[in-house]
């Protein structure tokens, strides 16, 4: 099982790299490689799809085949099982590929013939060991190219690969390492880099995944640990649409992923206090206001463009406006995303979550705390929500919009509560996906309001000086709007508040 941490490093950044006391501590000069790669698939990527690894690697002389499965990549830390063996050439030995991968696929014959070379990878490994309190880290800097027939591209990158000890330590050291130097969270291995050469696929964005992977038998902290890297997932998956790609769903799915990993401290605050982790929650504060203003002028074009077209004459000087902020603010959230203070908050949480440091500073009697059912937590910390949630919403009519707000906060918080401890409540899948429904309806209903708070407040921002009657209109429209969904409103949650509780 191969675990390790990637890291981009910029080329202007590799000497002061190389510099680093840490390095320059370890017992003799670093070791220097040449490695050439080949990887290998069908045109169609089949193996790939099967979630399958194929290269031979050339160095100094020797050529070794590997096979590695997909696992799991987060937070820049990469966990997959690895085969390797020494053969005598530069193409696979497909009589030597390990039993279970791929062993009903290579079966066929007629699979193994189409097997051909994709890409390369060629490049030099300056390589560390570096010994940090007690753990053996492996710290290497490979500097190349990921090559095909036609494309090329750089290949500057740092991985620390865990030899022996503690998971934690692998962040630690990225951390240290990372206050001299920037370096940058890498989610892609190279294969995954030389796929996308070969065959360029448009970035797409993710939804979270349905499920969580809780059981019955976790405890309340494996459950929280479970739920915090889902959250973490949900983030990183979207990283490449929003710095690549033109889907508004990119940043929006972010900002709720940002938003679930929140709530999901939020309610284990009870276990694990807020003093625990008041620097990550700082900086998740700020990632979240950074995305949640892209989103605000998302909205407010979608708004306008949902206005009938014969009213878009009178728009016209506010679309030109809002197209311009529209752009400001994603430049702004690219810009955050390739900043060392982002992957240092994603490295700051996984070492977090590996080391549960939050034991080092909760009392002692409290810690059985973290040690009880799963389901028990869960059953007593949604039933909280949802009474605070009802006593909040009685006189849901004469609430001010920041009230509205609030509600709706905790509505969501509440809602992705629900998500997250749904498998631990299987004999009421119906009841509870019954439940989250009503609820969802009542968030969007609520959503909707904010969003018409939210666009009045950004035209007060912008101004449209001259344009009275486009400002008029707009005052006019919105309070249709807000007069329309107050209403719906009541019915919405009348219908929720109907439905029994599932836990």
């Amino acid at each position: 099982m191969e675990t390790e941490l990637k890291l981009r490093i910029e080329p202007k950044h590799i000497k002061k790299f190389m510099q680093h006391s840490l390095l320059k501590a370890t017992a003799g000069d670093p070791e220097s490689q040449h490695l050439y790669n080949t990887y290998f698939d069908t045109p169609e990527h089949s193996l790939l799809r099967r979630g399958i690894g194929l290269r031979v690697r050339r160095i100094e002389g020797k050529h070794w085949q590997t096979v590695k499965t997909a696992g799991n990549a987060l937070g820049g830390l990469h966990q997959r099982q690895e085969w390797e063996i020494e053969i005598t050439g530069d193409t696979p030995d497909y009589q030597r590929l390990p039993a279970g991968p791929l062993t009903q696929w290579c079966a066929n014959e007629h699979n193994l013939q189409r097997l051909q070379p994709l890409f390369t990878t060629d490049f030099t490994r300056t390589l560390w060991n570096v010994i940090i309190d007690g753990s053996q880290i492996e710290v290497v800097l490979d500097q190349g190219e990921i090559r095909t027939t036609s494309e090329k591209l750089p290949l500057s990158e740092v991985e620390l690969e865990l030899k022996s000890g503690s998971l934690d330590r692998l962040y630690h050291l990225a951390l240290l390492l990372q206050k001299a130097v920037p370096l940058l969270v890498e989610n892609q291995s190279k294969a995954a880099r030389g796929y996308g050469l070969h065959t360029p696929v448009s970035p797409t964005y993710h939804k979270a995944k349905s499920t969580v992977g809780l059981t019955l038998e976790m405890t309340t902290e494996e459950a929280f640990v479970k739920i915090i890297w889902h959250c973490l997932e949900h983030l990183q998956s979207n990283e490449e649409v929003v710095l690549h790609g033109e889907d508004i769903e990119g940043v929006h799915q972010m900002r709720v992923a940002m938003r679930r990993l929140r709530s999901g401290l939020t309610l284990y605050k009870s276990v694990i206090p807020n003093r625990t982790h008041t620097k990550i929650r700082k900086e998740l504060k700020w990632i979240s206001n950074v995305l949640g203003v892209a989103r605000d002028w998302d909205i407010f074009n979608l708004t306008l463009s949902s206005i009938p077209l014969e009213y878009h004459k009178i728009l016209q000087e506010l679309f030109t406006i809002t197209a311009k902020q529209r752009l400001e603010t994603y430049t702004t959230v690219r810009e955050v995303l390739q900043d060392n203070r982002y992957s240092r908050l994603l490295l700051m949480l996984g070492k977090w979550l590996t080391r549960r440091s939050w034991q080092l500073h909760i009392a002692e009697s409290d810690l059985p705390y973290l040690e009880q059912p799963a389901y028990e937590f869960a059953q007593r910390i949604l039933e909280q929500h949802y009474q605070s949630i009802c006593r909040d919403g009685e006189q849901l009519q004469t609430l001010e919009p920041e009230q509205r707000h609030r509600l709706r906060i905790s509505i969501k918080k509440l809602a992705y509560g629900i998500r997250f401890f749904a498998e631990l409540f299987p004999s009421a899948e119906e009841a509870s996906r019954l439940f989250a429904k009503n609820l969802s309806l009542l968030q969007s209903e609520l959503g909707i309001l904010n969003d018409v708070n939210t666009a009045v407040k950004l035209l007060n921002q912008i101004g449209i000086e001259g344009q009275a009657p486009a400002r008029h209109f707009l005052n006019g429209w919105y309070a249709h709007q807000e007069a329309v969904h107050l209403t719906n409103l009541e019915t919405t949650w009348q219908q929720w508040r109907n439905l029994p509780v599932f836990w």
